[in-house]
């Protein structure tokens, strides 16, 4: 964890999950807003400035089959947001999702791909409500 990162939990707890060989980095300026779950098997990466809203679930791992043998895990698969990135209340980060820098994501949108720079979006599935600008050569 970087410095100045805030923790609000006046209204309801943050849980902060991460097995013994787990990267769990929360980098610098970033707000993490009360009842949000990180639940990290593998890798969970927060940029710089990142503003995690209001019971929000980052999990990057299903933590079991869907078929077949139900008690075994499942492979991880790293969660990763670029620099301020903003996650609305009640969204869900599943395994795989990667954010670019400046993303933004309404409550109760819910994301298991890559989501390129600058893109907003929100619902489930996630619809895009502004693309990301296109790069100039």
């Amino acid at each position: 964890m970087e410095e100045n990162v805030l923790f609000d939990a006046r209204n309801a707890p943050i849980e902060l999950h991460a097995k013994p060989q787990a990267v769990l980095r929360i980098g610098k300026g970033c707000i993490i807003e009360g009842g949000s779950s990180l639940e990290a098997v593998d890798s969970i990466v927060l940029g710089e400035a990142c503003h995690l809203g209001p019971f929000v679930k980052l999990m990057d791992n299903h933590q079991h089959q869907t078929a077949g043998n139900r008690l075994e895990r499942p492979p991880s698969s790293p969660i990763v947001l670029g620099n301020n990135v903003t996650l609305g209340a009640h969204a869900i980060l599943l395994p795989g999702a990667q954010l670019g820098d400046g993303v933004r994501l309404e409550a109760h949108t819910v994301v298991s791909r890559k989501i390129p720079a600058g893109t907003h979006l929100q619902g489930n599935p996630p619809r895009v409500v502004k693309k990301a600008p296109k790069e100039t050569p």
